[in-house]
């Protein structure tokens, strides 16, 4: 009966082992994309696992590991911001402007009829220069009285935009934009203020589209025999791109 029981219970042992001992988990290849990739290398060593690795290669962070191990790789790398980098965000407007005339009048008994028409192209450029975390903008500013008031006052009304990018794990760009366009006081001594705020993931070299400005006008007149009006209309669509130094 010894013998018998005894294949048995090699069996039962080589089971129980199996079911003890832990899957391999499958390791990949990430990528991270750190300015500072080097001097990360000795303080995520620890973090990988044994059968894992972690090195360094022109910015970029090169890591072998697990998916959850990457994960707290990634929380970690939280709490590390990257140096800072030169980013130079671009901003592009072309457009299209049409605008039209007609006009219609009576000239010794006689109807006279007269239509003109307009077509340009508009293009405008600029660029911002910053460092990643930190805002710049271009913008310029008006002071302006207040009246009504017993002591004088002046307020500063602002025309401009204001960017914040920030870099992400993966090279993108995280750009944080601000819009202000404030006018002047109307013959009322109202004054309007118009703000906007909007975030975009960029990819570096690639132009994505911000919005666009429509604007359509209409004049007309009339006179003693005569009447003229007068459309324009504009399309200017606003585009932005970001470029990162150094990469």
């Amino acid at each position: 009966m010894s013998r018998l029981r005894s294949p048995l219970a090699l069996l039962c042992l080589s089971l129980c082992l199996a079911l003890a001992t832990p899957l391999q988990a499958q390791m990949s290849i990430h990528i991270i994309q750190r300015s500072d990739a080097a001097a990360l290398v000795p303080v995520i060593e620890p973090l990988v696992p044994a059968d894992g690795y972690v090195n360094a290669y022109q910015g970029k962070l090169i890591i072998r590991t697990t998916e959850a191990n990457f994960d707290e790789i990634l929380a970690a790398l939280g709490d590390m911001p990257d140096a800072p980098r030169t980013v130079v965000v671009h901003f592009r407007r072309v457009g299209s402007t049409e605008s039209s005339a007609a006009r219609a009048g009576i000239q010794q008994g006689r109807i006279t009829l007269g239509a003109t028409g307009q077509r340009g192209e508009r293009q405008d450029h600029y660029q911002i220069s910053t460092l990643t975390g930190h805002a710049a903008g271009i913008s310029q500013g008006t002071l302006v009285a207040l009246s009504g008031t017993y002591y004088p006052a002046l307020v500063s009304l602002k025309q401009g935009i204001r960017v914040t990018p920030q870099m992400t794990a993966d090279g993108r760009v995280r750009l944080s934009i601000e819009q202000r366009f404030d006018e002047p006081p109307d013959a009322r001594g109202h004054a309007r203020t118009q703000g906007s705020t909007s975030t975009l993931m960029l990819t570096p070299g690639q132009w994505q589209p911000l919005g666009a400005i429509s604007v359509s006008e209409r004049d007309s007149a009339a006179g003693l025999g005569s009447v003229r009006v007068q459309t324009r209309q504009a399309e200017l669509p606003l585009e932005v791109k970001v470029e990162v130094r150094g990469l």
